[in-house]
């Protein structure tokens, strides 16, 4: 069983070289994804993650690079810097993942 930074990890690894059915599989069945600053839902779902997923990686080539990282308990929270969501623009984001049963099951985003 892997820690939550060792999960964290693989599913960046395969979010880098744009491995979408590798990224998806370090997610559980019912992930959600939120807006941190409302908590509102941004998806759910594999088959939700996977469409919002594929044209980041096909087309915008996407690429994270963490800045710092804390790992509390089940939560893995990293400060990210991304690039490909806007063009030519580094996006500075924090992630906040939670992990259940060697999944990501939960994830909330803020951007600066």
């Amino acid at each position: 069983m892997m820690n939550p930074q060792e999960i964290v990890n693989k599913q960046l690894e395969f979010y880098n070289n744009h491995n979408l059915d590798g990224f998806i599989s370090t997610y559980h069945d019912d992930v959600k994804i939120f807006n941190l600053e409302d908590n509102s839902v941004i998806l759910e779902g594999k088959k939700a993650l996977k469409e919002r997923y594929r044209e980041r990686f096909d087309i915008f080539k996407v690429h994270s690079d963490i800045q710092n990282r804390i790992v509390v308990g089940n939560k893995v929270i990293d400060h990210e810097y991304v690039t490909g969501l806007k063009k030519d623009t580094i996006v500075k984001a924090v992630a906040i993942y939670e992990i259940e049963d060697s999944l990501i099951k939960r994830v909330w985003f803020t951007f600066e």
